[in-house]
């Protein structure tokens, strides 16, 4: 089975657009809404919006909604904020995750606004600049963007890739892909390639051989693309008691194997559930 990406939300309308901000806003019962708060609970992405009414302040403003006033900042603010959060305990390279994990002013749009760009910022405040361009290979990527998609319990964000728990910031998936829409796209692309294991058909229930006369035909390790699908199967929530990072950030997520590789399960999608950490330890090797 192959998975396809949300359709593109450019030829969406405004009143398409307006009316999901309306709705959200509704939902969460709140005259003010954030970004944040809208990317989480939108249809749309955040950008989307920003990009169609040029602001966020101005796309609440066409919905009617109260818009969120900008702080009085200046660069000084900003670089001791920078500074500030620097030296937190931890923190090797200041990325825009890590900022707006930890901010107590601002945001990294304003910062970019102010300084021209990130690195820029980072340089007139004396911190390190570090170029992720080669620092990640394709795989690092991907199975960071997995972990987002892990987080939110759907498609991620462009924004959503500033802020944790991803590590790695979105312009190193724009400069390596182009935008996201082509990152997501390689993404996807990347994650529904065939294994080697999809020709092996698991059997319901493998007959019980002695342990020492189990000879696998996968590896015990589950790779991106099957931890993807098997997470994708589940609706990113764990398949005995549905609890998701989506709505309890404290769950984690594991890829467990339904008949145990230990008694001769398989590494294949059909022999694979999600499972949260909690029920992943109860289970053990049970069959």
């Amino acid at each position: 089975m192959k998975f396809e990406l949300k359709p593109d939300n450019r030829n969406s309308s405004d009143e398409d657009l307006i009316s999901d901000l309306k709705k959200i806003a509704k939902e969460l019962n709140k005259t003010k809404i954030t970004r944040k708060e809208y990317d989480t609970h939108g249809r749309y992405s955040e950008g989307t919006l920003r990009k169609r009414f040029g602001g966020w302040i101005k796309a609440l403003e066409k919905a009617g909604l109260s818009s969120l006033k900008d702080y009085e900042i200046t660069k000084n603010d900003l670089i001791k904020e920078l500074k500030r959060i620097s030296n937190l305990p931890n923190v090797n390279i200041l990325s825009r995750a890590v900022f707006n994990t930890h901010k107590k002013i601002s945001n990294t749009s304003k910062i970019e606004r102010c300084f021209g760009s990130w690195s820029n910022a980072l340089k007139e405040a004396g911190l390190t600049v570090e170029s992720s361009q080669n620092r990640y290979s394709n795989k690092d990527l991907f199975e960071n963007i997995l972990n987002v998609w892990i987080y939110h319990g759907k498609q991620p964000t462009v924004t959503q890739m500033s802020e944790e728990p991803s590590k790695i910031t979105r312009n190193t998936y724009s400069n390596r892909f182009g935008n996201w829409r082509k990152t997501l796209e390689a993404f996807i692309e990347y994650t529904n390639q065939e294994e080697p294991e999809a020709l092996i058909k698991e059997e319901s229930q493998p007959k019980k051989l002695p342990l020492n006369s189990i000879h696998h035909k996968t590896s015990r390790t589950i790779n991106l693309r099957l931890r993807f699908r098997t997470f994708q199967n589940d609706n990113f929530k764990c398949k005995n008691c549905g609890r998701s990072p989506a709505t309890d950030p404290k769950t984690i997520l594991h890829v467990d194997h339904i008949y145990p590789w230990s008694k001769g399960g398989e590494t294949v999608l059909e022999n694979l559930q999600t499972l949260c950490s909690d029920c992943n330890l109860g289970k053990s090797d049970l069959v």
